[in-house]
């Protein structure tokens, strides 16, 4: 019976051992394999996942000062947090952890939603150049839990109000494939359309937006996971991610 309890309480330890010694030789035939498709010059495209189980400061950058974000029990929050009166709030939490532009992908949000004054939800847009190449203004499309709207350079087109009520989803779905906009609502198709000026986006985010009145914005924002897939990476720089991410794993 001792020698049972003995053999038990090692064997965790050697389960766990031979477990990180399989993914560190995966990490490595992955290495390998995208450094022969560096080799060869071949594009990839990837899929990337965020469970904001902890800190995110590397794949994303706050857009804006009017916000809260944090992550907290394995969810993203925000909220509006300001005492400007009578003025829209635009808050953008961009992607950057892969450069664009992007075209041809697929963003899920897992538990997504909102309460009280605020709106949540995916936004994608585009640098919009003048006729010297500088940055003339930046449009987006703003997808939320209960509505669609516009917005350039940080300014809101409001809409005619909720197209659905629904605050929060289960899962919320946008496909985005040369101009054309698909979105999902826990599986049920709400938008299908085209812009012939939006065959590729340079920004990818989560956005917060409410209109101050004399009161401030008053609710909060959250999300449980995204998943971007279908995006675009030179194998150099899919190669560096994966280093990096081997190079962070618990011996």
């Amino acid at each position: 019976m001792e020698r049972h309890l003995q053999s038990s309480r090692h064997t965790p330890y050697a389960v766990y051992y031979k477990s990180n010694e399989n993914m560190i030789h995966i990490l490595r035939i992955l290495i390998t394999v995208f450094a022969f498709l560096a080799l060869q010059g071949i594009a990839v495209a990837v899929t990337w996942q965020d469970d904001f189980d902890q800190e995110t400061l590397d794949n994303w950058q706050l857009q804006g000062s009017d916000s809260i974000w944090r992550i907290e029990a394995g969810y993203l929050r925000a909220e509006i947090q300001t005492e400007k009166q009578w003025h829209t709030i635009f808050e953008l939490y961009q992607f950057t952890v892969f450069t664009g532009p992007y075209n041809n992908i697929t963003i899920k949000v897992d538990n997504i939603g909102a309460s009280g004054n605020i709106k949540f939800g995916i936004a994608l847009g585009k640098h919009f150049l003048n006729d010297n190449g500088e940055i003339e203004e930046i449009g987006y499309y703003l997808f939320f839990t209960n509505d669609m709207q516009a917005s350039r350079d940080g300014k809101v087109f409001l809409g005619p109000g909720r197209r659905w009520n629904t605050d929060a989803l289960n899962e919320m779905v946008l496909q985005f494939d040369d101009g054309r906009f698909q979105l999902f609502g826990d599986g049920e198709s709400r938008m299908d359309f085209r812009d012939a000026n939006l065959s590729k986006i340079d920004i990818i985010g989560l956005v917060l937006v409410g209109y101050v009145t004399d009161m401030a914005s008053e609710g909060e924002a959250w999300a449980e996971k995204i998943t971007i897939s279908g995006m675009p990476v030179s194998p150099k720089q899919k190669l560096t991610t994966t280093w990096a991410h081997m190079k962070r794993e618990k011996p």
